[in-house]
């Protein structure tokens, strides 16, 4: 009896050590791992097709003071690209959207990536290990990162959905970007995003990563019709590097998935900007 006893306490023993080990390893946070992932924000990719670094006293928010219509005036006129006149989310107004023949689809070369999820103050970023891309009207990008706004910051005929996803991909020799936007609505819950609810990082500098694998196809709608115009950056430094896919197809998450999304990032998003004489356009139908 007492050598079963020892038996048994020796193997509760070792599975929690083991849980132990794998709790660490996915809460672990390294300053080489945030420093990876800030090297993929916007902000430090705008700041570095300029070749230029980003100030650490500079900072925005979606309100007040420091809210979009002061970002332009913001950061000693590093962000004067803010107010420039190619800027970023824009209503897609699909009455006068042009039709181009020329635009080829979306091709995408994705695989699949660990997770690694950082809440850098403004978005909960997930960056995406390297080796996957896209074929964007001919040009090869590669997946950098997606994150999240709360409510969307494109509009469609001035519709505002409630989160949009941005895929944020960067031509490698360039370094121009290429942005996919994607529509969420609510509806039945996401089976992708369900693996991370409990995990999202709640407060600026969190960080969660594990060796779990998933699929960003797997969250694209299985259309990928899109318009397609020239833009910016839609945090500052507003920079206006970034051919932008808005996907015409929403893909659908929960109720509550979207509410915690929000209640973690609250309303993120920029107000649309002025078409300026640019044109949006889509695949000839």
């Amino acid at each position: 009896m007492k050598l079963k006893t020892f038996k048994t306490l020796t193997i509760l023993t070792l599975s929690i050590a083991v849980t132990s080990c794998n709790i660490d390893q996915n809460e672990q946070i390294g300053d080489q791992d945030i420093k990876r992932v800030s090297e993929n924000d916007e902000m430090t990719l705008g700041y570095k097709f300029k070749n230029r670094s980003p100030s650490s006293d500079c900072n925005f928010e979606y309100e007040g003071f420091q809210g979009p219509e002061f970002w332009g005036d913001l950061c000693n006129g590093d962000w004067v690209d803010c107010n420039g006149n190619s800027q970023s989310p824009i209503d897609i107004v699909t009455g006068v959207v042009h039709e181009n023949d020329n635009l080829n689809n979306i091709n995408m070369n994705y695989t699949t990536s660990a997770t690694e999820i950082f809440n850098n103050g403004h978005t909960i970023q997930f960056d995406y290990e390297a080796g996957s891309s896209a074929s964007l009207n001919n040009i090869d990008y590669n997946l950098l990162q997606f994150h999240f706004h709360t409510g969307s910051e494109h509009t469609i005929d001035g519709k505002r959905y409630p989160m949009e996803m941005h895929l944020v991909h960067q031509d490698p020799v360039t370094k121009l970007l290429a942005v996919i936007g994607v529509f969420f609505k609510e509806g039945k819950e996401n089976e992708v995003l369900a693996q991370f609810m409990n995990n999202l990082p709640q407060q600026k500098g969190d960080y969660y990563k594990n060796t779990e694998e998933y699929h960003i196809v797997d969250i694209l709608p299985n259309e990928m019709e899109f318009y397609t115009y020239n833009g910016s950056l839609t945090t500052p430094a507003c920079s206006e590097i970034v051919t932008w896919y808005v996907l015409k197809k929403p893909v659908q998450a929960s109720h509550n998935q979207l509410k915690r999304f929000k209640e973690i990032m609250h309303e993120n998003y920029r107000p649309t900007q002025p078409l300026n004489g640019r044109i949006v356009s889509k695949a000839d139908d």
